[in-house]
């Protein structure tokens, strides 16, 4: 059975669903925006040809997820006070901008080693993938799995509220 850190539970007493969603609950004032660097070109056999110039991301995002699951990420950092329900974004370390956006669904230990779950919001991680955040919008480099600042958060907070769940999922 996965170790959960104290702090990854809910603020609440209600239970986190570990059934993956398609849209995720409009965050609250205890939420925590995570930026996940990713690395395309790691997946770069599974990439298309122009995946550095391309404006939409949605061809790069999906070569990931035929390289590796794409709900599950090894952490190294952030594991002790990531909790259930926070967001978590995907930074696209070498195109320097965010392509998706989920919501925490576990925080597990296995053999030493730190993941996370994440429930991508399919609805805007297509919106995301469409249009991406270029990281000149919050102003934050992401070395390894980290908080967002307070400048960053807002303005994550902000998108997050913008690509609300009326938009399609892809």
């Amino acid at each position: 059975m996965p170790r959960v850190p104290d702090s990854a539970m809910p603020p609440s007493s209600e239970t986190a669903s570990t059934a993956p969603s398609t849209t995720v609950d409009a965050p609250d004032s205890t939420t925590t925006h995570w930026l996940l660097p990713i690395d395309p070109a790691a997946h770069a056999e599974h990439q298309p040809a122009d995946w550095r110039e391309r404006h939409d991301a949605t061809a790069v995002w999906d070569a990931i997820g035929r390289s590796q699951r794409i709900d599950r990420w090894c952490l190294r950092s952030g594991f002790r006070t990531m909790r259930i329900g926070d967001l978590i974004w995907a930074y696209l370390s070498r195109r320097q901008e965010l392509c998706a956006v989920g919501a925490v669904r576990s925080i597990d230990e296995e053999e030493g080693r730190w993941f996370v779950q994440v429930d991508w919001d399919e609805a805007r991680t297509g919106q995301l993938c469409r249009d991406p955040l270029p990281r000149s919008a919050f102003g934050q480099v992401p070395m390894s799995t980290c908080r967002a600042g307070e400048r960053a958060a807002a303005v994550l907070a902000q998108r997050y509220e913008d690509t609300g769940a009326s938009a399609p999922a892809r």
